[in-house]
């Protein structure tokens, strides 16, 4: 039998979490220069660079295609990652257990609702009528941010899938206080959350298409509701619910920014 966890413990895992939250919000150095850019002396004016005869034009640097897809801001995203899903496998077992306690009928209803959000089929259905309310419309600004999103929402459920299949953890219900029960390619399928990711993939790309300040207090609070969802439905552990979350909207930002890039480039 699993030992409960100490009270001394929870708080290190969630002193652990939030400053691992921390580390995704600290500012990353503007890359410098570039190496033959001219110095300029003190009091000297800096020599300016005669244009090429026969030069071709060209087209504006927009910073989306300035800006490398993958920087260092990623590499820290990724340790602060591990480490908030490290600390929140210390809750698997107490949030397991506690979680499924709330079944009352206003519990039940808004876990029901909140399930849907998640749904790839809900999800995607709702992506599709967007989208296709822009082409009826003629409006290819509408229409494009609903592909994006959508693209976004399709990697973000595509690498969760693939890491469900090669990790192989057994869910909650299947193996109940033991949430160390891994089994790589064995069909089980608990880590990541899939409804989780597709919610979080969501709210980020929703975020990412909109510019209201008051989008991101909406979306990512529902979406953190599937998540709770899934814990109340004893579908999934905690942690598999932070990498969720996680991994929704690190791949989401990764897909709409490269479809960004590649717009640019043409």
């Amino acid at each position: 039998m699993v030992p409960p966890v100490s009270r001394r413990a929870r708080r290190a895992a969630l002193g652990f979490f939030l400053a691992a939250l921390l580390l995704l919000t600290l500012p990353h150095p503007v890359p410098a220069q570039g190496a033959d850019a001219p110095i300029a002396s003190p009091g000297v004016p800096a020599p300016s660079a005669a244009p090429a005869a026969s030069a071709a034009p060209v087209a504006p640097v927009t910073p989306e295609g300035r800006k490398p897809l993958f920087t260092r801001s990623d590499l820290r995203f990724g340790a602060a990652a591990v480490g908030a899903i490290a600390a929140s496998t210390l809750l698997d077992r107490q949030v397991g257990e506690e979680a499924p306690e709330e079944n009352g009928g206003f519990a039940r209803h808004v876990s029901h609702a909140a399930e849907h959000l998640g749904s790839p089929l809900y999800v995607g259905s709702a992506l599709l009528a967007g989208y296709a309310a822009g082409r009826l419309l003629g409006d290819p600004e509408l229409r494009s941010d609903f592909a994006r999103i959508g693209a976004g929402v399709a990697a973000a459920g595509a690498a969760a899938e693939a890491i469900k299949l090669a990790v192989g953890r057994s869910r909650p219900y299947e193996t109940p206080g033991d949430a160390d029960v891994i089994r790589p390619f064995s069909g089980h399928t608990s880590f990541p959350s899939g409804h989780t990711t597709i919610a979080f993939a969501l709210a980020a790309g929703i975020d990412r298409e909109t510019s209201a300040r008051w989008v991101p207090w909406v979306v990512y609070p529902v979406a953190g509701l599937v998540g709770w969802s899934r814990l109340r439905d004893d579908k999934h552990w905690t942690s598999d619910v932070v990498a969720g979350a996680l991994l929704g909207t690190w791949t989401a930002g990764k897909a709409i920014s490269w479809i960004g890039r590649r717009a640019h480039a043409r």
